[in-house]
């Protein structure tokens, strides 16, 4: 063998050991990746915890979302739903933890308890995160005015029981503005 059959064949060899040893740790790092980190894709700031969800969601496996609201919902009723999306965009990502004290929780429930039409399911056929569609077939009723004056907004939006929990739907673009545990 020339020299240069040689240097060709050693410099392959050396070619195919690189790209192994880069191959082996990509494989490595891709593998232990998901453990080392912690996933926040989707994870609203509203605190959707899937270790703590409730089972109310007709979707299995879906976290539900615990007490939270939409600062667009709460404080623009009158927002219009545009073909873009932007309204069911904007009230996603205004979402925020549910700020309410034991005072106020116990006077939306005085108010629940004297509604006798008030709709109500027992699993939602949707998912209880601020921003989801509620689709159409899930009827819903105008909150009472003193709930919107005990919660400071809301004004025209409207509501459905899930199980205790009270769900505010945007008026406009049916879209969860705001989920009240433990009322119902």
């Amino acid at each position: 063998m020339a020299e240069d059959d040689r240097t060709y064949v050693w410099g392959t060899r050396r070619l195919f050991a690189g790209a192994a040893v880069v191959a082996v740790v990509l494989a490595i790092g891709v593998t232990v990746w998901p453990f080392l980190t912690q996933n926040q894709l989707g994870t609203p700031k509203g605190g959707a915890n899937p270790a703590t969800a409730s089972d109310t969601t007709g979707s299995r496996g879906a976290p539900a979302q615990n007490a939270a609201e939409s600062t667009v919902g709460k404080n623009n009723p009158a927002g219009q739903a545009d073909s873009s999306g932007g309204r069911a965009a904007a009230i996603k990502q205004s979402s925020q933890p549910l700020q309410l004290n034991p005072q106020q929780r116990q006077q939306i429930k005085n108010v629940l308890a004297r509604q006798t039409d008030a709709p109500k399911v027992d699993k939602a056929p949707f998912e209880l995160m601020i921003g989801t569609a509620v689709p159409g077939q899930v009827q819903l009723k105008d909150i009472p005015p003193e709930i919107t004056q005990v919660m400071d907004g809301y004004w025209g939006d409207q509501y459905v029981l899930v199980q205790d929990e009270m769900v505010i739907v945007d008026q406009h673009s049916r879209r969860v503005v705001a989920i009240v545990p433990s009322v119902a």
